[in-house]
């Protein structure tokens, strides 16, 4: 989802061929970032920084935003940071390999609406290609290997019609391989959907899950007090 987060600097490295670009690399990907993950997208897409070291092969980007598909109000994503480590005999060739992407301190926030959510919005926008249409030759650029992805520490929240406040959930370690190998390199709308679907459909279950259990727990609450009242006509317990 081109991309969310840390799917975003994929499209930059597509893109922009910024591996062979000199002394302004760092502010030249950020530019890339923000605006091929917004045209992907079709919602705001905003980077704090971004720290490449070619000469290790890996990349850093902190504080990254995605914005809400029309209709919804406020981020679907925000990122503290995520690091990229990459292959370096890759990056001259037509399949660029990604031993190892980290994504910490993420929050997803869903928004249940009547006709469906914010993250499967989002979905359907990159399937449609955003706010605008593929380049020609898009098929010929560089394609991706991604050997592991992991998202650590991240977090989740669920407004929906049904619930007075909004929930919260802390999402598990969630690790992904072999994204893209075996197709012997993916495009980035590939690996945007391999990587972004399973990520959305964690939150979206962890957050209802949640929900669900804080509106059971609530309703025994209340059925637990209405029986005590009855038994001793006070809300309050007997000492």
């Amino acid at each position: 989802m081109k991309k969310l987060s840390f799917f975003l600097v994929f499209l930059a490295l597509i893109g922009g061929g910024i591996w062979y670009i000199g002394s302004n690399l760092d502010s030249i990907v950020a530019r890339l970032i923000e605006t091929h993950g917004s045209e992907a997208t079709g919602t705001p897409v905003r980077v704090a920084g971004v720290a490449i070291n070619l000469s290790e092969a890996n990349a850093g980007i902190s504080s990254l935003s995605v914005g809400n598909p029309e209709g919804f109000a406020g981020n679907a994503i925000e990122m503290e940071a995520f690091a990229i480590a990459l292959d370096s005999e890759s990056l001259t060739s037509d399949v660029i390999v990604i031993n190892d992407i980290l994504v910490k301190g993420a929050r997803l926030n869903v928004i249940q609406q009547a006709n469906g959510n914010n993250l499967q919005q989002l979905i359907r926008n990159l399937d449609s290609g955003g706010t605008s249409e593929p380049a020609d030759d898009e098929g010929e650029g560089k394609k991706l290997i991604i050997n592991r992805f992991t998202l650590e520490g991240a977090s989740a929240s669920l407004t929906a019609p049904d619930f007075d406040e909004v929930r919260e959930v802390t999402l598990p370690t969630i690790t992904l391989r072999n994204i893209g190998t075996a197709e012997g390199g993916a495009t980035g709308r590939e690996v945007a959907r391999q990587v972004l679907e399973p990520v959305f459909e964690e939150a979206i279950e962890s957050a209802a899950m949640q929900a669900i259990k804080d509106k059971a727990s609530e309703a025994i609450e209340d059925a637990k007090d209405a029986v005590l009242e009855g038994i001793f006509g006070s809300d309050k317990e007997p000492e």
